[in-house]
């Protein structure tokens, strides 16, 4: 996670630091979303889930972790079920791997 890029995105530790339990709870969700809608392939709701965490999480995220948000929601616009299913796993670990760094600061700021 780019603490300091979110702090320089927003200009304020305090609101920072409420964010994150949101941005948590969000990935938490989405990633749970994105499981059920690849597990059926519904492309259209995974497209949803996708457009929202690339609003979100561009300035708590690497961009590359952003780069793929993006490709995956062109795949899932462009109707290519199989590409776009094949891509999920490794997006999803990358997302798993951003909730646990956020769980991580959450949890040394108690």
């Amino acid at each position: 996670m780019r603490y300091a890029q979110a702090l320089k995105s927003v200009g304020d530790a305090e609101v920072v630091d409420a964010l994150l339990p949101v941005l948590l709870q969000t990935l938490d969700d989405d990633v749970g979303r994105l499981d059920a809608a690849f597990e059926v392939r519904q492309l259209a709701a995974a497209r949803a889930v996708l457009h929202g965490l690339k609003g979100v999480l561009p300035m708590f995220c690497s961009e590359e972790l952003a780069r793929q948000i993006v490709e995956l929601e062109v795949l899932s616009k462009a109707g290519e079920v199989q590409a776009a299913c094949t891509q999920w796993p490794a997006l999803r670990a990358h997302l798993l791997l951003l909730r646990e760094e956020v769980r991580v600061i959450i949890e040394k700021a108690v």
